[in-house]
């Protein structure tokens, strides 16, 4: 048994080890394919933040150099006649403060002012607008820390890339070009036809012709001397040959404080350099920027979207059910960071199922293993008991016809001459044959019980004179071991269905094992009763005996089970008797039971049903 035992764990080791590599494999591919499914949805989102400002930077990026004044001649115009620029009446889009152009000389001019002279629209301060712009614009590009203090909060994430920051997955995406270890499916999810095309454009160079579209005339020459200087008739460049060269940087964009942000480009005249571009609200362009990813199609509720800069970063995020993502945008607007925290969406890589099939499959696998470690061991076990029952039977019979044959012998031969003598002979051989003669009835009776041709010839009575008859052949045999058979019957007990022989033998059996398992016990004394009580009738036989540790008294009746080892038993015995008995008392429709009595002894009862037995 114990060699099966270790064979048996190597099995379930065995087997465990692949079935739980199975379910680990299954259980971390529906959560790789949940938060590739969630990660998807976030690049998404990014997606449409990043198109919205490809648009509104393509736009600015085609803006003519010249509506950066209040009046300038538009392109194609003849003559000297001035327009007002649409840039002067109030912006299109909540976020855009407002458009600015420094000059050469250092000064300032917006569409929003005619010349240097006017009102315009007042802040809540009392400040005007243009003294707002006029004060962030030139305080930024006149210290020359502003770069510098502009670029000090940026992180080490690549600009137009996206970092995974909850649920195990944090890693951070390379650039195509940074590192040695771009898988194709990283290239994939990098690919931004938006913002390769932001990144991939350079400085762009015109060939205009006068009146130099890229920078109109304004309503002031005066102001500007390097125009004003400058004939019409040059500035219209009759001669082909001779075209007024203008050199036009992509936008560049800087934060300049936690809630504005600065997007101009830098124009290049001849040797004049212009810097034109407009001021933005980071409050109003993060509600914008959101309002264009997450649109009205639902997604707004699993989704929440924070806009921060380098100056003004986004505060963790406490939630741990949730996927987080972070993204910073593609050039010029570096300087910002987008994160989302994506709620689970509901049937997106469910993992539900496969943790109820996980748990159904070990269940049904535990089960199996332990029904499977059942039989088996039963079976041996069972076969141990058999091969045990071999030896003892074996023994118990030797033992008998070892001392029948010694006495036949002696009293053949005529060496007891004295007549005591010789009776005490007889007396053993005739207890020696009963003995013999219970055990071979034992067996034979248990094998016909086990093969099913045992037949029962069931009466109805009281057990009062078969117990009565019982008593008195037990008692010569439990006075001979020294016990006193104390017997008490109830003489007016209801009728049982039973049978005689299978009655006596089992009895036979409780008296023999009292006697045999209570010889150290005091008081040497048996109790045999029988008595009615619920419906029900008790036949029970108790010993003053040491009893049976508890965790043998529920196999005590298992065929060939014995509580004490083979090797160190001290008393004799097959294994048979309370097995014989449990199956007879079943077959004549009884049930048995066995107990410690709290004051000491071991008592079995067979309890016959009295109800539906009609006398």
């Amino acid at each position: 048994m114990p060699r099966f035992r270790i064979l048996f764990i190597l099995a379930v080791v065995l087997v465990i080890g692949p079935v739980g590599l199975l379910v680990r494999r299954a259980i971390d591919s529906v959560e790789l394919e949940q938060r590739t499914r969630h990660q998807a949805v976030a690049e998404r989102i990014f997606d449409e933040m990043e198109r919205a400002l490809s648009e509104l930077l393509t736009r600015e990026e085609e803006r003519p150099c010249g509506q950066y004044s209040h009046d300038y001649v538009p392109q194609g115009q003849e003559g000297d006649a001035l327009v007002r620029s649409p840039l002067a009446d109030p912006p299109s889009l909540p976020f855009i403060l407002g458009y600015f152009q420094i000059d050469p000389d250092g000064g300032l001019e917006t569409p929003l002012q005619p010349g240097r002279a006017g009102e315009a629209p007042a802040t809540p301060g009392g400040r005007t607008v243009v003294d707002e712009m006029e004060r962030a614009v030139t305080s930024y590009f006149r210290s020359g820390a502003g770069v510098a203090r502009s670029r000090a909060g940026v992180v080490s994430q690549l600009p137009g890339t996206t970092v995974a920051l909850s649920n195990d997955s944090v890693r951070r995406d390379e650039s195509l070009g940074a590192g040695n270890r771009v898988t194709a499916y990283d290239a994939l999810r990098a690919l931004n036809k938006g913002i390769e095309q932001r990144a991939a454009r350079q400085a762009k160079t015109e060939l205009e012709y006068a009146p130099a579209p890229g920078l109109g005339r304004r309503a002031a020459p005066a102001a500007r001397p390097e125009l004003a200087n400058e004939p019409a008739a040059a500035v219209q460049a009759t001669d082909a040959k001779d075209p007024a060269r203008i050199e036009i940087a992509p936008m560049v964009g800087r934060v300049i404080d936690a809630h504005r942000m600065l997007l101009y480009r830098t124009v290049v005249r001849d040797t004049q350099t212009y810097r034109q571009g407009l001021l933005l609200d980071l409050d109003a362009l993060a509600s914008w920027l959101r309002a264009q990813a997450l649109g009205t199609n639902g997604i707004a509720t699993y989704a929440t979207v924070a806009v921060g800069n380098t100056l003004a970063p986004v505060a963790p995020t406490d939630s741990t059910s949730a996927f987080v993502y972070q993204h910073r945008l593609a050039e010029p607007f570096a300087d910002l960071s987008a994160r989302l925290t994506l709620h689970p969406l509901p049937g997106v890589g469910d993992a539900n199922y496969v943790y109820a099939l996980c748990a159904v499959v070990v269940l049904v696998g535990g089960l199996g293993l332990f029904a499977l470690y059942r039989m088996v061991s039963v079976t041996v076990s069972y076969a141990e008991r058999r091969t045990n029952f071999v030896a003892a039977v074996s023994h118990e019979l030797k033992t008998p016809l070892t001392a029948i044959r010694m006495y036949g012998e002696m009293l053949r031969d005529g060496i007891v001459p004295a007549e005591a003598k010789r009776a005490e002979y007889y007396r053993h051989i005739t207890t020696e044959s009963e003995r013999l003669s219970r055990l071979i009835n034992n067996v034979l009776e248990f094998s016909r019980l086990e093969k099913g041709t045992r037949q029962m010839s069931l009466a109805t009575g009281s057990l009062s004179q078969v117990v009565a008859e019982a008593a008195d052949l037990l008692r010569p045999h439990a006075e001979r071991e020294g016990f006193t058979l104390d017997v008490d019957v109830d003489p007016s007990l209801p009728a049982v269905r039973f049978e005689r022989d299978a009655l006596l033998q089992v009895l036979f059996n409780l008296v023999d094992n009292a006697v045999k398992y209570a010889r150290a016990s005091d008081p040497q004394r048996i109790a045999l009763s029988c008595h009615a009580a619920g419906g029900e009738v008790d036949l029970a036989v108790r010993d003053h005996g040491p009893g049976i540790a508890r965790h043998h008294l529920r196999r005590v009746f298992e065929p060939f089970y014995r509580g004490e080892s083979e090797l160190t038993r001290r008393s004799k015995g097959t294994g048979l008797g309370l097995a014989l008995v449990r199956s007879l008392a079943e077959h004549m429709g009884a049930r048995v039971r066995a107990r410690n009595v709290i004051d000491g002894g071991f008592e079995v009862a067979v309890i016959f049903p009295t109800k539906g037995v009609s006398s």
